[in-house]
């Protein structure tokens, strides 16, 4: 717990840029490992001739130095959107004097190391136990989620996200979170649990009411 205490009171910027360099650095890896010709071509055999496949390989490769640039970006704005969300809580309960927006997003940013935890665990998992996989497995997979208990066949395109969606990594980001806002303010921890349940998990169940309607579009 006191090196918990330590990690969320690092400084802001310090933070930032070890999350950022986190993803990129477990972009890379996936990109560079997981994803070879093979795995591309096993997704598409059904619609392209492998040398078609390639050649789509080939510029899957030319252009993604573009998701390294769009990511922190993405990153960026998600904070934000989490920070004020939060924040609002926090004035609907009446203690915004207690914590200020800059700290929400501190907090905000130190707990998505849970996510990185959850990059990795898959990332682990596709390299060593996964076996024979393609572009499909890759995209369906999340570790230690409701979907997992699904085949990908078994299920609709629309239900695939919220049952990703649903998983520890999350459950031990809502604690992070609600330890965070305790431990950089003086909200009392009964305080900041009612403020993450009651202002991020609305949020989130938008978000992904949001996600799904654009699957439908999709579909």
């Amino acid at each position: 717990m006191n090196m918990l205490f330590r990690y969320f009171s690092l400084k802001g910027f310090h933070l930032f840029v070890f999350i950022i360099l986190g993803n990129l650095i477990i972009m890379w890896l996936s990109k560079s490992v997981l994803i070879d010709e093979t795995v591309f071509y096993n997704a598409y055999s059904e619609q392209l001739t492998y040398d078609r496949a390639r050649q789509l390989f080939e510029g899957f490769k030319s252009i993604s130095w573009v998701s390294y640039v769009i990511s922190p970006v993405i990153l960026l704005i998600k904070y934000s959107l989490v920070s004020l969300v939060l924040y609002l809580g926090i004035i609907f309960n009446n203690l915004q004097y207690k914590v200020s927006l800059g700290s929400v997003f501190k907090v905000v940013i130190a707990s998505d190391i849970v996510f990185l935890l959850a990059g990795l665990t898959k990332f682990f998992w596709f390299c060593f136990f996964a076996g024979s996989y393609n572009l499909n497995d890759l995209s369906f997979f999340y570790p230690l989620s409701l979907i997992n208990i699904f085949e990908a066949d078994e299920i609709e395109k629309i239900w695939v996200y919220p049952l990703q969606t649903v998983n520890a990594f999350h459950l031990l980001y809502l604690l992070l979170l609600s330890y965070g806002l305790n431990n950089v303010s003086e909200i009392v921890k009964s305080d900041s649990d009612k403020i993450v349940l009651l202002s991020y998990l609305p949020g989130l169940l938008l978000w992904v009411t949001f996600i799904m309607f654009l699957s439908i579009d999709i579909l």
